[in-house]
C-alpha cells in the first residue's frame, strides 16, 4: 500500500508551499470497513497515504511541477514512522465497536503522532438462520447393524443450496441404541462453509433423531430365552460336521467330542484401524460377528478296523458355534437364521490356551 502512494506522490505534480507546524495525527487517514454476516463479521483498514502526506508537507496537488529528491525522501521517512493495529478483526456484529490504534516512532519524523480512534461496526448482512426443525424436517434416517453398535445412514433432502451439500452427522455414531435421541452435529468444516454461504444455526440448535429398527443381540448368553435350543442345534451341528462313518466294509472313523466351554461375546471387540476379516474365524462381516455363542470341544479322532480295534489318529481342539444371533420381540432366536463358525486348533495347542485366545476376543464363559 505504501510503495502504491509513492510511486504515485512520485509521479503526481505538486510544489512545496510551506512548512507544517503541527503533528498530523494519523488516525484522521484510517478508513475502516466492514463485511460478511452479522455475528461472524470482518474489519479491514485503509490509510490515505496520499492525503496524509500531502497535508503534513503542505503539498499542492494541482502544481505541475515534480517533487524534489529531499521532499520524496521526507515523504518516504513519513510513511515508514507509523503503524497501525486493529483490536478486533473477527466475528463482529452490527453495534460492535473497534478501535483502530497508532503508533508513531519519533524518531523518524515529528510531523506525525499517533493515537486512537473508535468506530462502530455497522451494515454487516443479516443471516439466515437454520434451525433444529429446518434438520429434522429435511433429512431421511435408516438405522443399520445391531443395537449398541448401531450406525446412521443419512439422506439430505434440503431443495436449496448450500444446506443440501452439508453433510451432517449423528453423535456416537457406531454405537447408536434404539429408543436413545441422536443428536444431529454439523462438523466445523461445515459450520464454516454455511456462514461463508450467508447461513447461522440458530442459539440453541439441538436437532436429535430416534434411534429405531436396529436388530438386538442378547448382552449375555443368558437372555436368550431359547438358549437351550440354540444350544442343542449347536451339538447337532457340530456332530454333523464331525460325523463317524459307518462303511461295511474295511476301517471306521469315529470322533469322541467333549465340550470343554460354552462361551458368548456380545459385541465383537476389534479396534477401529483393524479389518473385521482378521478375526480368528475367517472373513465374517462385522454385523454377523455381534451375539456370538461358541463352544471349545476337545476332539479324539480315531480309526476302528474290522475286527473293532480302535487306534487314535489325531487329537485337536475346535471353536463351533454361531454368530449373528439375533433376537426378536420375545427375546428368542431364530433357529434357522444361525450362521455357524468354527477354527480348528491342532495339538500344538492346548484346550487351556484356546480358551485364553477367545477370552482375549472378549469371549466370557456362559454362567447358568
Amino acid at each position: 500500500m505504501r510503495k502504491l502512494a509513492l510511486v504515485a506522490f512520485a509521479v503526481m505534480g505538486v510544489t512545496i508551499l510551506s512548512a507544517c507546524n503541527s503533528a498530523e495525527n494519523v488516525t484522521e487517514y484510517v478508513e475502516v470497513s466492514f463485511s460478511g454476516m452479522d455475528s461472524q463479521g470482518s474489519a479491514s483498514y485503509d490509510v490515505d497515504e496520499m492525503g496524509l502526506v500531502e497535508e503534513v508537507l503542505d503539498l499542492d496537488e494541482d502544481a505541475q511541477d515534480y517533487p524534489d529528491a529531499e521532499t520524496a525522501e521526507e515523504a518516504e521517512e513519513i510513511l515508514d514512522a507509523y503503524d497501525i493495529s486493529i483490536d478486533e478483526e473477527d466475528d463482529l456484529s452490527n453495534g460492535d465497536t473497534v478501535v483502530i490504534t497508532a503508533s508513531v516512532d519519533d524518531e523518524e519524523t515529528k510531523k506525525i503522532e499517533g493515537g486512537e480512534k473508535e468506530f462502530t461496526v455497522e451494515d454487516l448482512d443479516e443471516p439466515e438462520m437454520v434451525t433444529s426443525e429446518d434438520v429434522e424436517e429435511n433429512l431421511v434416517f435408516n438405522f443399520n447393524g445391531v443395537s449398541g453398535r448401531g450406525e446412521a445412514q443419512i439422506d439430505n433432502i434440503f431443495d436449496e443450496s448450500p444446506l443440501n451439500n452439508i453433510s451432517f452427522e449423528v453423535e456416537n455414531d457406531g454405537e447408536l441404541e434404539n429408543g436413545e435421541d441422536a443428536q444431529i452435529t454439523v462438523d466445523d468444516e461445515a459450520e464454516s462453509a454455511l456462514h461463508s454461504e450467508g447461513y447461522m444455526l440458530e442459539d440453541d440448535f439441538n436437532p436429535t433423531v430416534e434411534v429405531e429398527d436396529l436388530d438386538k443381540v442378547a448382552e449375555k448368553a443368558t437372555d436368550i430365552e431359547n438358549l437351550k435350543d440354540v444350544e442343542r442345534y449347536m451339538e447337532e451341528e457340530l456332530n454333523d460336521e464331525y460325523k463317524d462313518t459307518d462303511h461295511d466294509f474295511g476301517s471306521n472313523t469315529v470322533y469322541d467330542i467333549d465340550q470343554e466351554k460354552l462361551m458368548y461375546r456380545q459385541f465383537e471387540n476389534l479396534s477401529d484401524d483393524e479389518e473385521t476379516e482378521d478375526d480368528i474365524w475367517g472373513d465374517a462381516s462385522a454385523e454377523e460377528e455381534n451375539g456370538s455363542l461358541i463352544g471349545i470341544y476337545s476332539i479324539k479322532e480315531s480309526e476302528v478296523d474290522s475286527d473293532d480295534e480302535k487306534e487314535t489318529k489325531e487329537e485337536y481342539t475346535v471353536m463351533f458355534g454361531f454368530s449373528g444371533i439375533i433376537l426378536d420381540e420375545d427375546d428368542k432366536a431364530n433357529i434357522s437364521e444361525l450362521e455357524s463358525i468354527s477354527e480348528e486348533k491342532d495339538d500344538t495347542y492346548s484346550v487351556d490356551s484356546v480358551i485364553q485366545l477367545y477370552e482375549g476376543e472378549g469371549y466370557e464363559e456362559v454362567k447358568k
